[in-house]
């Protein structure tokens, strides 16, 4: 997707792997960027404005688990630009202890999203097609024994985006759905994963199983994850994993 002088919405902008994706997508000169969030990070943005002058940055505050703050988002940026072009959903929580909250996060306020965007973005109802983006995790497609919960999320986010794929909704709306997994990646998001996983107590006997991934910074995820976006078709399925990506239909 040519990138220059589209509107973009990318929620979780100020997280680990997000706010090294927002960098990427600026740099391919989109003309609108509003970045959903729970909190700002306020001299981040302005460093971001200033860096980027050409772009138009913009942070609206977002509670992932509360869908009302999610259509409040979606209508200021209308108001504001009256098109949407990308959603990029990459709002995550891994948390074991917190399991509704995790469900909300990742799955059902991401469900939300999609839904409320899609009505915005479809040129059925007068928009002018696009793309939406679902981040997942590699846990979604093969789920990881220590994250049950944050596992299952995923996995219910890929079967959500491969649903919305569909051709016949593709047709209508004019709106492809991509799914991009992240493999093991340097984030705060696995910070105390011990305390976090879903028995502490069995942690260090299947720890194992993440020693046989190879470890990826956010910089290397986003730049693979900018490829992604030249030669994703509607429907698929993309793992980056050790800075490399790769198509998994």
């Amino acid at each position: 997707m040519d990138l220059k002088g589209k509107n973009v919405i990318y929620i979780g902008g100020f997280g680990g792997i997000g706010q090294k994706c927002v960098e990427e997508l600026l740099k391919r000169e989109v003309d609108n960027l509003f970045i959903f969030e729970l909190i700002s990070k306020d001299e981040y943005l302005k460093s971001l404005q200033e860096k980027f002058p050409s772009s138009k940055i913009e942070y609206i505050m977002v509670d992932m688990s509360k869908v009302e703050t999610v259509e409040n988002a979606y209508t200021k940026v209308m108001e504001k630009v009256g098109q949407i072009d990308m959603v990029v959903n990459g709002s995550g929580l891994l948390n074991e202890r917190l399991i509704d909250l995790t469900v909300a996060v990742n799955l059902t306020g991401v469900i939300h999203s999609n839904l409320i965007a899609l009505n915005y973005m479809s040129k059925a109802k007068g928009g002018c097609g696009g793309v939406i983006v679902n981040i997942a995790s590699v846990a979604g497609l093969e789920p990881l024994a220590f994250t049950a919960v944050y596992s299952a999320t995923k996995s219910g986010l890929i079967n959500f985006s491969k649903s919305m794929a569909n051709p016949c909704y593709y047709q209508n709306t004019g709106v492809s759905f991509v799914v991009v997994c992240p493999g093991a990646t340097i984030t705060g998001i696995v910070r105390d994963l011990a305390s976090k996983s879903t028995f502490p107590e069995y942690y260090e006997e299947i720890r194992q199983s993440i020693a046989k991934h190879v470890i990826q910074t956010a910089e290397q995820f986003a730049q693979e994850f900018i490829k992604i976006l030249d030669v994703a078709e509607n429907g698929t399925i993309w793992t980056i994993e050790g800075g490399n990506f790769q198509n998994v239909n």
